[in-house]
């Protein structure tokens, strides 16, 4: 009887512990967390810790404000009409001094659509008498669309803009009328155009020094499968896959023989430990959920998350002033040494869970600190994570893909906008020339720099 009362209240504070995850003490995204609720049952914000300053910029901080365009479309000169002081009339015909006061209004045009017809002449030849008819020149766009409405199209997309949305926002606002059909064939061709550019920024990911690395669940037809993501400094390549197995890994990550920043999931694992860098942020959250349990495990959990963020904290702060850190000496191994007696009396702990955690740890430590080893490194997975938060806003609006052909087309648009958001590029400019070229026959560009399309 004392055996099935404990088995049973092991089990309630299981499901209890499990109803409490949320994004600060687990992997679920910030999105899935419940609002708290007070004893009236009803929903109240999270609580805040205030910081004591001022609403506002702080003293010191150095303003900013919009930079006049020196080349403004239209100038449009106002003058005076009477004298302030005397009350006279002034007719125009004054002198002018001093710089006069600039003010610049940026307004869009009426319609932005412009309609271009095409009149293919027909010919009589003076000799033969034939009827020749004019074709159209190379560069025009064989269909109804010219190339910046085309890649207008697919940017709404990637906005997470539905195709009726698109046709709603483009006939209200810019005066283009287009069907659902026409956006579904424009996003369909798109997805075939960027094939080439999405090979080439996979391959400049998996030749990276230093790579990011995750995975998140996406949806195709109802069924559950995966989004893989692999992010270097410059370039980002998303993958869905059938599987979150190994082999989805491998097909990501190619040869690659850099440093790979990742959390702790054991599909990573045929990455040599050497080459691999644990998130520090993930780790966190895991001991987050012991912190805010009862007892001893509460105090392990709570005093090795604070070492763990006092880590992150001095790699934002190098990375931030331009400075390299070691872990071996200075302030930084200090806080080496004091997470490992703290990890070393958890795993001496009596909670069997945290024992484990704490075991793991200390089977894995020298991954938690190849970030202060490889230069442009970072002791958290975060990058990857914001990343991927876009394709997971992608999911939930639009509940995934329906074929594979859709697939293809939302890891190859998602590549190049996170790509060319890595480059400081716009994505509808690039999305334009992508148009143009196809037009052309010229090879499809891809957004990266130079030096990475040649490695």
């Amino acid at each position: 009887m004392f055996d099935l009362i404990a088995e049973h209240a092991e089990r309630i504070e299981k499901l209890e512990r499990r109803l409490g995850q949320n994004s600060r003490n687990s992997s679920l995204p910030p999105s899935a967390d419940r609002p708290s609720r007070d004893g009236q049952g009803e929903e109240k914000p999270r609580p805040r810790k205030r910081s004591g300053k001022k609403r506002g910029a702080q003293q010191g901080h150095k303003g900013s404000g919009r930079e006049l365009d020196p080349n403004p479309d239209e100038i449009l000169e106002h003058r005076p009409g009477a004298c302030r002081k005397c009350g006279r009339q002034l007719d125009g015909s004054e002198r002018t001094v001093g710089r006069p006061a600039r003010h610049q209004v940026v307004e869009l045009p009426d319609t932005c659509v412009v309609r271009t017809e095409h009149r293919m002449l027909r010919v009589v030849c003076p000799d033969c008498g034939t009827h020749n008819r004019a074709e159209l020149p190379t560069d025009v766009e064989q269909g109804a669309f010219g190339p910046k409405l085309r890649a207008s199209v697919v940017t709404l997309a990637v906005m997470l803009m539905s195709r009726r949305t698109t046709v709603a926002l483009l006939k209200d606002m810019f005066g283009a009328r287009i069907s659902v059909g026409s956006v579904d064939n424009i996003l369909k061709q798109a997805g075939e155009l960027l094939a080439s550019p999405w090979q080439a920024i996979q391959r400049a990911a998996q030749a990276a020094e230093v790579l990011h690395a995750d995975e998140t669940s996406w949806r195709r037809a109802g069924q559950r499968i995966w989004l893989w993501a692999a992010l270097s400094a410059t370039a980002c390549c998303f993958r869905i896959d059938q599987t979150r197995a190994r082999s989805a890994a491998k097909t990501l990550l190619g040869d690659f023989d850099g440093l790979l920043i990742s959390d702790r999931y054991s599909v990573y694992d045929f990455i040599d430990p050497s080459r691999r860098q644990a998130c520090l942020s993930h780790l966190a959250r895991t001991f987050q959920a012991f912190a805010e349990r009862d007892g001893p495990a509460a105090r392990h959990g709570k005093k090795i998350r604070e070492l763990i963020d006092e880590i992150i904290r001095a790699d934002t702060q190098s990375r931030h002033n331009g400075q390299r850190i070691c872990w071996h000496e200075g302030e930084l191994n200090q806080s080496h040494d004091r997470l490992m007696d703290a990890v070393e009396a958890g795993e001496r702990s009596r909670t069997p869970q945290l024992s484990r955690l704490c075991g793991t740890v200390l089977d894995i430590w020298p991954t938690l600190w190849n970030f202060t080893e490889h230069a442009g490194a970072e002791a958290t997975n975060n990058r990857c994570e914001r990343a991927i938060r876009h394709a997971v806003l992608w999911r939930k609006t639009s509940l995934g893909t329906q074929s594979e052909a859709g697939d293809r087309f939302v890891e190859r648009i998602l590549s190049i906008r996170e790509t060319c958001r890595l480059n400081d590029r716009s994505m509808h400019d690039y999305l334009v020339e992508v148009h143009h070229t196809r037009l052309t026959g010229a090879e499809i560009p891809n957004p990266l720099p130079a030096d990475q399309i040649a490695a």
